[in-house]
């Protein structure tokens, strides 16, 4: 499958965002100077090096940042040591995930989830549940949206989006992006390329987090996505012990665990200087 870094929506989204797009390589040209940084975020194997070669010459790159879609395999560092790569020890994507099989039933679906996570969800099933194409997204329920988000974001010190950016994605993604909200008390966006869902940002207040809106909504994306006809449910990163960094993301690595599905890691970041 097509990672969602390659789709032509997300494309679209990175050009929003002030970079150039190029043969699914972003290439962001740095300020008051000629030269650029580049980034090709989960292309699958085999890799066009020339593909990406070409592009940075044209754009007189500096530094070329690739994260391929795959697992460890060392028939593949190889190859990039071979082209002068070298492995990044600051991956800008996560490096390790969960995905759960669509393709199972609700009623396997459930029965895989950490029993805690189950019950919160028949316990909690009263709470109404709005869903919204990104299409039909009003500002309005986006910026209620958003200021709980930024509060999430505070309180547990990390960089969000923006709500200029957020409200670009579903721009971009349009039909393809979903706003799941429970009014005044959390929401959820997942965004949907090949067959694959992804679970994109999910925020709530203190009084959604004591009624397990997280939970409910992510539940309620997850079945809205086998109806959809998707075949995969992507968590979009958990925490990796080889990144030490990534050790602050325990807490919602739990809350992605507890669902069920399957762990995959990544072959990581490769990176190369280039002053020609």
């Amino acid at each position: 499958m097509q990672d969602l870094r390659q789709a032509k929506e997300y494309a679209k989204y990175m050009e929003s965002l002030g970079w150039v797009v190029e043969e699914e390589v972003f290439v962001k040209k740095l300020a008051l100077a000629s030269f650029s940084f580049i980034k090709y975020q989960r292309p699958n194997w085999p890799i066009d090096f020339e593909k990406v070669e070409k592009v940075a010459k044209k754009y007189r790159a500096i530094q070329v940042k690739i994260e391929p879609n795959v697992s460890e395999n060392r028939k593949i560092e190889k190859e990039f040591e071979r082209r002068g790569y070298k492995f990044d020890r600051l991956p800008m994507l996560p490096t390790k995930t969960v995905w759960l099989d669509l393709r199972k039933s609700e009623k396997q679906l459930l029965k895989e989830m950490h029993y805690k996570t189950r019950y919160n969800i028949r316990k909690n099933q009263g709470l109404k549940i709005k869903v919204v194409r990104g299409d039909k997204v009003s500002e309005k329920t986006l910026k209620e949206f958003y200021e709980i988000y930024k509060k999430n974001t505070r309180g547990q010190k990390f960089w969000g989006v923006s709500f200029n950016q957020l409200e670009s994605l579903f721009e971009c993604f349009s039909k393809k992006g979903y706003l799941l909200w429970i009014k005044d008390l959390g929401g959820l966006v997942m965004l949907i390329a090949d067959r694959t869902a992804y679970y994109s940002h999910n925020a709530a207040c203190k009084e959604g987090r004591e009624k397990f809106v997280p939970t409910l909504l992510t539940w309620e994306a997850i079945k809205l996505a086998k109806k959809m006809g998707c075949q995969r449910f992507d968590f979009e990163g958990i925490s990796d012990p080889r990144f030490p960094v990534t050790n602050k993301w325990l807490g919602f690595s739990r809350f992605k665990k507890s669902f069920g599905g399957n762990r995959i890691k990544y072959i990581g970041s490769f990176s190369k200087w280039r002053f020609r």
